[in-house]
């Protein structure tokens, strides 16, 4: 970690950061597994070795990579944790990766003939971004400025203090949410009734995505759950209630706009800047704003309301083209500790919600020699108030939504009926 918050990833060959891999045997049957829908309560609970937040082994280092392998009873199948810093790539950098050890796995598995490994170049270099930027620059939205690049002491010093010492605390902070989650199942004929049905709201010339309709449904189903949880005064953990202390006393400091909701939908960079095929696995997402008044969030789901929102996500996320991406690259170099800025945002606004779509995931091509996988899923929970869109098995059509928020809004949610209209709960 450099001045200001700068952090750097060196590779030393003389002392690499060896992955963490483990393995394990587990006295559940796959059979079992598959009955319950692959509940995560059935799981082994030390197979997620990590936290939700990075944070160092047993060795005081944090590991570019944790593996963790666990065979099921009589051989019949087998679970497979692996986990990559967020600190060195995406979720694109982390398909690359597991998808080659798999490949080199698929060969030595193989009998006679082996399959030739195709020979690929993967890039960590930054300044394969800095080349691709627009020659033009377009000024930031004014929620992206005031959010990333108006300097805060408080994310300052998270973002100045060691990794290893951020991730501590952060996910002290993380456990004292009371967060829950559950995965769901939206099929695309839901998804093309949903948007039928918002058709009168929405002008004619724009075409809602899938990503529009899930991610404009999930955010205003969570804060509406928040919502109720705060009328029938649920106890939302300690970190609720921390929140609620923060909001009241640094107001002021933490820039809290009362009538404003934020949603950050997570984006990939690389087709809008033209980088698709150079093999770069490093960080190459940010966040996009849409911001919406919280009245209308926090309001009856109502195909109009619906529409507006999705409206909003629709016009964030073609708002993102070079020149603004370019700006926001610069801006992000000149103040490096603002990656931290939305860490400090998040303690004073609990019904903030966070997007990401990772659909188009290979992650059921995977074949390590033995057969493609049968389930994908995150960890049993993410962050408070963090949607992720997943693929599903290719003999299914539709999306997977994985989604945490604080259990008092999760017992809301479970019965929202705008929500299970279109996703189907799965466990």
């Amino acid at each position: 970690m450099g001045t200001k918050g700068r952090g750097s990833v060196v590779v030393d060959r003389n002392n690499l950061n060896l992955p963490e891999y483990c393995e394990s045997t587990y006295d559940v049957h796959f059979d079992e597994l598959k009955a319950a829908n692959y509940y995560w309560g059935l799981f082994p609970k030390d197979l997620v070795s990590v936290c939700v937040v990075t944070t160092a082994g047993a060795d005081g280092v944090i590991k570019l990579a944790n593996i963790h392998c666990a065979r099921l009873r009589d051989n019949s199948g087998i679970l497979l944790f692996a986990n990559m810093s967020h600190y060195v790539v995406d979720g694109i950098g982390f398909c690359a990766f597991i998808s080659r050890w798999a490949e080199h796995c698929r060969q030595a598995c193989c009998d006679g003939v082996k399959p030739v490994v195709e020979h690929r170049v993967f890039h960590f270099d930054r300044n394969i971004v800095h080349k691709a930027l627009s020659l033009d620059r377009r000024p930031t939205s004014a929620a992206a400025s005031d959010l990333f690049f108006v300097p805060r002491f408080a994310a300052s010093a998270l973002a100045w203090i060691s990794p290893a010492l951020r991730g501590r605390i952060m996910s002290v902070v993380a456990s004292m949410g009371k967060p829950e989650a559950h995965m769901f199942h939206i099929s695309k004929e839901r998804l093309e009734a949903l948007r039928c049905s918002l058709s009168d709201y929405v002008p004619s010339d724009i075409r809602l995505s899938d990503n529009d309709l899930i991610a404009s449904l999930a955010s205003m189903t969570i804060v509406n759950g928040i919502k109720s949880a705060a009328i029938s005064s649920c106890n939302g953990g300690i970190l609720s209630r921390l929140m609620s202390v923060c909001s009241s006393i640094f107001g002021d400091l933490f820039a809290k706009t009362e009538n404003e909701h934020l949603t950050f939908v997570i984006a990939d960079i690389r087709h809008r800047l033209g980088i698709c095929d150079s093999g770069y696995t490093g960080n190459c997402v940010i966040p996009q704003l849409v911001v919406n008044s919280l009245q209308r969030m926090e309001s009856p789901i109502t195909p109009e309301s619906h529409a507006h929102v999705a409206s909003r996500v629709r016009a964030a996320v073609q708002d993102l083209d070079g020149p603004y991406i370019s700006q926001f690259v610069d801006t992000l170099n000149r103040f490096p500790s603002s990656f931290a800025q939305p860490l400090v945002y998040t303690i004073n606004h609990p019904e903030k919600v966070f997007i990401t779509n990772q659909s188009r995931f290979p992650l059921y091509d995977l074949n390590f020699g033995f057969g493609t996988p049968v389930w994908v899923s995150p960890i049993p929970h993410s962050a408070i108030n963090f949607v992720k869109v997943m693929p599903v098995h290719p003999s299914q059509t539709g999306y997977n939504i994985h989604m945490t928020t604080t259990t008092c809004a999760m017992s809301n949610i479970l019965c929202n009926p705008s929500w299970l209209d279109l996703a189907t709960l799965i466990f």
